[in-house]
């Protein structure tokens, strides 16, 4: 089984380690199964004279044969690995080997193959898997030198809290990667002290101390100061998460809650009876409305809501004609939508309008699976601008938009986190051109390549300056009394030893390291600027030898995400593992299956 993936989106056919014995086997090659069958097979008939393959029963027959000669052990293994590689992928339990009509399946495949049993797979088989590709994981993360973490709480259907962190990094090839190290259970009160000691020990296990320096989170207080604790240096609130604390307090305005009372009992009475759906779907084709069901919002979640409404408005006339059909009996549920007035139609499309741009934000910054910290104050920068107020506003619209941007303007006010998102904007080619990368953004990021590289240059000169104090032996010293010996010239460096000596003299000297980034720094602002759907971790790759500095400074933003939805991910498949009939699972295989599931 792979135990790294490219975020190409190209599906490799898996492999998978070898697992360890799971029986004695002898294997019988080919030849020697068929010179067996052959010989079996010549029978001859004492009645008849004739030669019969079919012989009698209870005799040995080429069929018998095939029965009872056993599998290969390395087929065996990696039949077997093929098993739990489809139930870790598919989210089935591990009872599923036991399953009659499972194990009928692998019989007509390959008679000649025993399944494992439950235990088996649960005792050694999953953990022969994770083990091996855990291990591939801190092999990968050793040769890492920066590293990001999201991290997220989530509540099992037994009220168990777990913390998930996943780390994100980019490989010696340039490949970025989204890896979940651990899902661990909490034992204690989940108190900035309790996680800051969680994040360090799993950073600790997979060799991340001292390369992470970043972490994104949700808004929770706990939450932040773990990550100070834990010698983080910079913690990111997630931006999705953000913006999602801003906009539900628009559902909270008592005219927009007013709003989606008129039409939450109506598309509840057609989701839920079957004659409403059958009169609904004949109105939907007479008035030429596409073919879409209404939807019911979840009153926790704004983007819910504003589907909803976008849903009611184009279903409005086939709504209305349901109701008004003989068919369809005078309901309470119709009595607000029957005194619908056209002001609350006009409110619902000023609703829509308002939050279809913070819609569209949320669905691509949490299906992007590309940086996005360099998106945020671009993002942020459109809902300014949208949020603004102008001459076709009516007094509903303009209310949603001040309460929106009197909150979403409080956020990112901490001047470390400020100073990020501006540098990751710059570093970013589809956005660098933007007024809010000032001159003071590039004299930040030159600082800090320009300490970074000599920061390298003494870290490497360290071993050589220990070397040297150690002395020169007494032998070297005996040596360097001697006269050294003229190292003999090649012919052709003879003959060219005049024209050589002119241009070692006049070769130049290596510039200094803040002449060279202001250099590349003035490349890298002249190059086009990117279209917004472009990879920019394939653009920095291509730009290794010819933006050095740059380059390797930029890999520290392209790792950090700006919201920390690769963790919270991790909550639908987590509900999927620890659903009601597995309950009761054990972390240690929550940990292990969640592991699989997402690495693999």
């Amino acid at each position: 089984m792979p135990t790294s993936a490219s975020t190409s989106g190209t599906r490799q056919e898996p492999t998978f380690p070898d697992l360890p014995s799971l029986g004695n086997y002898t294997e019988t090659s080919d030849t020697d199964a068929t010179t067996m069958c052959n010989t079996a097979s010549a029978s001859t008939s004492a009645s008849t004279g004739l030669t019969s393959t079919c012989a009698p029963p209870g005799r040995v027959t080429p069929f018998t044969l095939a029965q009872q000669a056993k599998l290969p052990a390395h087929k065996k293994y990696r039949i077997t690995g093929r098993i739990g590689h489809y139930l870790v992928k598919s989210l089935r339990p591990y009872s599923t080997v036991e399953d009659p009509y499972f194990r009928a399946l692998m019989n007509e495949l390959n008679p000649r193959y025993d399944p494992p049993n439950r235990a088996c797979i649960a005792e050694r088989v999953i953990p022969e898997m994770y083990n091996a590709n855990l291990q591939s994981l801190k092999d990968e993360l050793k040769k890492v030198d920066h590293a990001a973490l999201t991290g997220d709480g989530w509540t099992s259907r037994t009220a168990d809290h777990y913390l998930t962190l996943t780390a994100h990094y980019i490989d010696s090839d340039w490949d970025l990667k989204v890896k979940v190290l651990q899902t661990l259970k909490a034992e204690v009160s989940q108190t900035g002290d309790n996680i800051a000691a969680e994040i360090e020990q799993c950073m600790n296990e997979f060799g991340l101390a001292g390369k992470v320096e970043v972490m994104t989170t949700d808004n929770a207080r706990a939450m932040l100061n773990a990550i100070s604790k834990a010698g983080i240096g910079l913690s990111l609130g997630c931006f999705a998460h953000t913006l999602n604390l801003s906009l539900q307090k628009v559902m909270a305005i008592p005219a927009v809650q007013n709003m989606v009372g008129i039409m939450r009992p109506a598309i509840t009475y057609f989701k839920n009876s079957y004659m409403g759906k059958i009169v609904f779907k004949e109105k939907q084709v007479a008035l030429d409305r596409p073919r879409h069901s209404l939807l019911l919002d979840c009153k926790t979640r704004w983007n819910s809501s504003y589907v909803m409404v976008s849903r009611f408005l184009e279903q409005y006339p086939a709504v209305v004609a349901s109701t008004l059909d003989d068919r369809i009996k005078t309901n309470h549920n119709f009595k607000k939508l029957q005194r619908c007035q056209d002001e609350d139609i006009t409110r619902m499309e000023g609703f829509a309008r308002v939050m279809l741009l913070p819609f569209q934000i949320t669905e691509a910054m949490s299906a992007e699976r590309r940086p996005t910290s360099g998106q945020v104050l671009p993002m942020l920068e459109k809902l300014r601008k949208h949020l603004s107020t102008n001459d076709g506003d009516t007094a509903f619209t303009m209310k949603i938009k001040k309460v929106i941007w009197d909150d979403l303007k409080t956020r990112y006010q901490d001047l470390d986190v400020r100073n990020f998102f501006e540098e990751a904007c710059a570093l970013d080619p589809r956005f660098k051109s933007m007024e809010l990368v000032t001159e003071d953004v590039w004299e930040r990021l030159s600082d800090a390549i320009k300490a970074a590289t000599e920061k390298e240059v003494q870290i490497k000169k360290e071993p050589e300056e220990v070397a040297n104090q150690a002395g020169p032996s007494q032998e070297s010293v005996e040596e360097d009394t001697t006269p050294a010996k003229r190292r003999k010239l090649s012919a052709m460096q003879e003959l060219f030893k005049d024209e050589d000596e002119v241009v070692i003299t006049h070769m130049e000297p290596a510039l200094p390291v803040r002449v060279r980034i202001e250099r590349e720094m003035e490349k890298y602002k002249r190059l086009p600027k990117l279209p917004s759907t472009d990879d920019i971790v394939a653009f920095w790759r291509s730009k290794q030898d010819e933006l050095p500095l740059l380059t390797r400074h930029a890999r520290k933003y392209l790792i950090v995400p700006g919201t920390s939805v690769p963790s919270e991910r991790v909550f639908s498949t987590a509900g999927d593992i620890v659903k009601a009939e597995r309950a009761s699972l054990d972390p240690k295989n929550v940990n292990m299956l969640l592991f699989l599931k997402k690495n693999t």
